[in-house]
């Protein structure tokens, strides 16, 4: 009869110098990320400004929040952009990986393509989006004009300008899920597929009885990153609209930097910081939990 044995418990004298080489990183990670994190949720409960001295207040930030019907806006805001950017951006990057999967010609080529907008600058990207989007001379509303069309203040309608921001964030994301959704093409054993053909199942049954089930563990950890992604959006907004027209591209990370930095109350963006910051937090946590779910 075989008996498991007990992996040996090792002494932290035994280690030491595992420990020692750690000790840099985890220095590096304390000032750089725990510490700020701690700071940021200390003065999430005063009313610290440059306006007035300091005081300590407790729940009001929060409370306050509560109440802010402006705060309300920016997380319909993120939640619409979130949703709006998460979902194609995983739909496309699944139709183009299973594409360049086969031996098309240009493949490599279309692959290169696809990822490009990826590794473009994010700063540099808005700019030239927003003179697409441009509504007087933009390249897009000129070609609406030529086939007879109406041109439309894209990022200057409120009704428009969230959607405007995600197609642009959809045509820079979804390379990287393609990429990922490729990687996780090459695990799926093709003697799968050559056993489903020999059964006569249509491309159609092959994709969405074998293909889609067997990258559920990479679709739920692209969902994942996408989602923490796109509730930190800034970047584009800050360039593009800064927050307007009448606030319906304001999201939380833009509301939290225009409180802290543009009307000096640190405190209340501190409390809007620290709110986002535990919501992604939950939302991570609860993700990697069921991921090891699902590989258990």
């Amino acid at each position: 009869m075989a008996f498991e044995q007990k992996p040996k418990e090792v002494s932290f004298q035994q280690n030491w110098s595992a420990y020692a080489f750690l000790a840099p990183a985890l220095v590096i990670l304390f000032m750089s990320l725990l510490l700020p994190a701690a700071a940021t949720l200390v003065m999430s409960f005063t009313d610290v400004s440059f306006l007035h001295p300091t005081n300590w207040v407790g729940f009001d930030n929060y409370i306050k929040l509560l109440a802010d019907e402006k705060f309300g806006q920016a997380v319909a805001n993120t939640i619409h952009y979130t949703l709006g950017v998460t979902f194609p951006t995983m739909a496309l990057g699944m139709l183009a990986a299973v594409a360049l999967n086969r031996k098309v010609p240009g493949r490599i080529a279309f692959r290169t393509i696809f990822y490009l907008p990826v590794l473009t600058s994010l700063i540099a990207a808005a700019v030239v989006w927003a003179y697409l989007y441009e509504p007087y001379a933009g390249p897009l509303n000129n070609a609406l004009a030529g086939l007879g069309l109406t041109p439309r203040p894209w990022l200057q309608d409120p009704s428009l300008a969230l959607n405007s921001l995600i197609v642009m964030a959809i045509w820079r994301d979804f390379g990287t899920a393609m990429i990922i959704y490729l990687a996780g093409l090459q695990d799926i054993p093709n003697d799968v597929y050559e056993a489903a053909r020999l059964d006569g199942a249509p491309p159609h049954k092959i994709f969405f009885r074998i293909t889609v089930p067997m990258l559920s563990s990479v679709t739920f950890y692209l969902l994942i990153i996408l989602i923490v992604q796109t509730f930190q959006v800034f970047g584009a907004i800050y360039v593009m609209t800064q927050g307007g027209p009448l606030g319906s591209t304001e999201t939380v990370v833009y509301q939290m930097y225009q409180t802290a930095f543009a009307h000096t109350e640190f405190g209340y963006g501190a409390a809007m910081s620290t709110v986002l910051f535990l919501t992604i937090l939950a939302f991570s946590l609860i993700g990697t939990r069921i991921m090891k779910r699902k590989d258990g």
